[in-house]
């Protein structure tokens, strides 16, 4: 049984996240979790392949709020921030954003197209590219 939003809250699909999206809405499945890794300063960031209906994405967890997720958890995740990682977008939670298990087991997702395994270019790389394109022709 999953939480009812709240009103007026809309949820974004992953299918419709872009590059510096900050402070949305969103609830996804985990399917897949990894290792959690520690950063040079001692940071732990746990990291996930989630799903919804549209799409599926990596989500990044930073502290100690990913090591109670398991796979097959239905999170919601207000205030989310999608960002680009080495040319690769990925989902975390915006500074005060927030992490809740709203369910278990039961979200029809979609594992394909996974958004984190396209790359992503800004317009001045895209503008760059377009030119240097240009020069060859």
């Amino acid at each position: 049984m999953s939480i009812p939003l709240k009103l007026g809250q809309q949820l974004v699909p992953i299918a419709k996240f872009r590059p510096s999206m900050r402070g949305f809405d969103c609830e996804v499945i985990v399917l897949e979790t990894a290792i959690p890794t520690t950063t040079r300063d001692g940071q732990t960031i746990h990291t996930f392949l989630v799903a919804d209906k549209s799409a599926s994405i990596i989500m990044n967890i930073w502290g100690n709020d990913g090591k109670f997720i398991r796979n097959g958890d239905i999170i919601r995740i207000e205030g989310a921030e999608a960002k680009l990682f080495k040319g690769f977008m990925q989902l975390t939670t915006a500074r005060f954003g927030k992490l809740k298990r709203v369910g278990e087991d039961t979200m029809l997702f979609r594992e394909t197209p996974n958004v984190s395994e396209m790359q992503w270019v800004t317009e001045e790389e895209s503008r760059s590219i377009g030119s240097a394109e240009e020069a060859r022709k």
